[in-house]
């Protein structure tokens, strides 16, 4: 294993054209011979995501990594109404490249965000269209070899797919989808496919894996039943309120959830919440209790201090007043995600999620079982199930609130919809594609971009913002059948 991990490291796969990333034919591509060629293959691609830095194979102008994680998963804070942005340059780490990222993301405009956001997920997908490809071309595997070769790549594919989707289509148009090529030889530029047509190759593809007998192998990150589960469930919540949405969503996320809770008892303890998102020791885990996978390791951030980007180890940026005062006093969240100093009379609350460290500082926790529970008494709520759903959250306000005893609301949907906010905030987008999914509108105040004084910053509940605009330069100068979303005009 450990000359396996050598060969990884010096691996570098197919360069193409770095502005052709649907252009997805290896070239100058090492010669694939047999199934361990192939396996390794795919072993660098997870090496590059979960261990080390220092391994960068790249595809397609774009070296691997995953999409969400560190300065992706900082910027998508930015954009949600979780952050008090007034305070953003209030420690001494944050530096010309921070405020940068600021001045974009202040008023939800971040070109650079949606264009690291197509590369990474377009250049993966493009490479992993290629495993398949040379899987096929070597042969000479047994069932279980394909099972967890096959299954590991779909499953990551699929979720990249899923991520494009909620990130640049229009939530309430269904021909503007994104477009999609998993044919590796197909040299021609396609164009958008429907909302529903990639929903359903998304689906196919998930519960196809679900079919595989195989175990998974301890290489396997994504390649486990609880995480094509929780991908479903996911896909079927977001689905449900789209363009794309089928009568049968809710029911389908109601099954996948369910399937994930059985015998969960939610968090009851601050420690437990807060060591979720903290570390020590560079590692993934798959299967935990309280999530299906979870990713620590060292690596240094693009922007504010090197370690611990703009977070400054939990004493820079602020929480919103607004997502603050939505907890009661007794809430153990608060104690666990957020750090407390008294300044000049007064308590300020910073944000501690995740916790860095100077040894981990990128702490990625993926489908969570507190979230498979929401969603689960989601959808009964829209299903007409109140009182079930009622029980579901009388249960999980008990184990986050101290003394809780029962919800005396009326709206039960609205207190659901709540307690997502409170228990998902800065996890890589989720409230972003919360309030797009719902429709919220929001305005904040944060510095002005013209670099004096402030300015009150609003997004409409529908606004085109919600669709990221697909990158100038990467995709829309080399193919003309592509069509810039709403509202974005020309972005040169």
């Amino acid at each position: 294993m450990k000359r396996g991990w050598i060969i990884m490291c010096i691996l570098v796969f197919g360069i193409v054209g770095c502005k052709d990333f649907l252009n997805l034919v290896p070239k100058n591509k090492r010669v694939v011979a047999n199934l361990e060629d192939v396996k390794t293959e795919l072993l660098t691609y997870l090496a590059s995501i979960t261990y080390s830095t220092s391994l960068s194979p790249s595809y397609g102008g774009s070296v691997f990594r995953f999409p969400l994680y560190n300065d992706v998963a900082t910027q998508l804070c930015l954009y949600e109404d979780d952050m008090n942005m007034s305070y953003y340059s209030d420690h001494s780490s944050i530096e010309e490249k921070a405020m940068n990222v600021y001045t974009e993301c202040i008023d939800w405009k971040g070109v650079s965000l949606a264009s690291v956001l197509w590369e990474k997920c377009y250049g993966a997908i493009g490479f992993l269209n290629v495993i398949l490809d040379d899987l096929e071309k070597a042969g000479g595997y047994t069932q279980a070899e394909y099972e967890t070769i096959t299954g590991e790549v779909k499953t990551i594919r699929a979720y990249y797919i899923f991520k494009l989707l909620q990130f640049f289509a229009p939530y309430n148009s269904d021909k503007l989808g994104i477009p999609l090529n998993l044919d590796s030889e197909n040299v021609i530029p396609g164009g958008r496919l429907s909302q529903r047509e990639v929903y359903r190759i998304v689906i196919r593809e998930l519960e196809d894996v679900l079919e595989y007998e195989t175990v998974r192998e301890k290489w396997n990150i994504f390649y486990y039943p609880g995480i094509v589960k929780a991908i479903l469930a996911q896909v079927y919540m977001f689905k449900a309120g789209s363009a794309a949405a089928e009568e049968s969503d809710w029911a389908n996320a109601e099954k996948y959830s369910g399937e994930l809770i059985a015998g969960y008892e939610p968090e009851n303890r601050e420690d437990i919440l807060f060591n979720m998102f903290s570390g020590t020791v560079r590692e993934y885990q798959v299967g935990g209790a309280n999530y299906q996978l979870r990713m620590t390791y060292r690596i240094s951030c693009g922007f504010g201090d090197i370690f611990s980007g703009i977070w400054a180890e939990g004493k820079a940026q602020r929480v919103s007043n607004e997502l603050l005062d939505m907890y009661d006093e007794e809430d153990i969240r608060r104690e666990a995600w957020f750090k407390t100093e008294e300044e000049e009379g007064r308590t300020i609350h910073y944000i501690n999620k995740p916790g860095y460290t100077r040894s981990i500082n990128e702490v990625t926790v993926l489908f969570r079982t507190a979230e498979m529970y929401l969603i689960n008494a989601e959808a009964k709520c829209r299903q007409n199930r109140v009182a079930e759903a009622k029980d579901m959250l009388e249960t999980f306000k008990r184990a986050r609130i101290i003394g809780f005893e029962n919800y005396s609301g009326e709206d039960v949907l609205g207190e659901i919809l709540n307690e997502r906010r409170k228990e998902f905030c800065y996890e890589a987008g989720t409230r972003w594609v919360d309030m797009k999914r719902l429709g919220i509108g929001t305005s904040r105040v944060g510095m002005s971009k013209e670099g004096e004084g402030t300015e009150v910053y609003e997004l409409k509940s529908d606004d085109y913002r919600y669709a990221l605009p697909i990158p100038n330069g990467v995709e829309l100068d080399y193919n003309n059948k592509i069509e810039q979303n709403p509202g974005w005009g020309n972005l040169n």
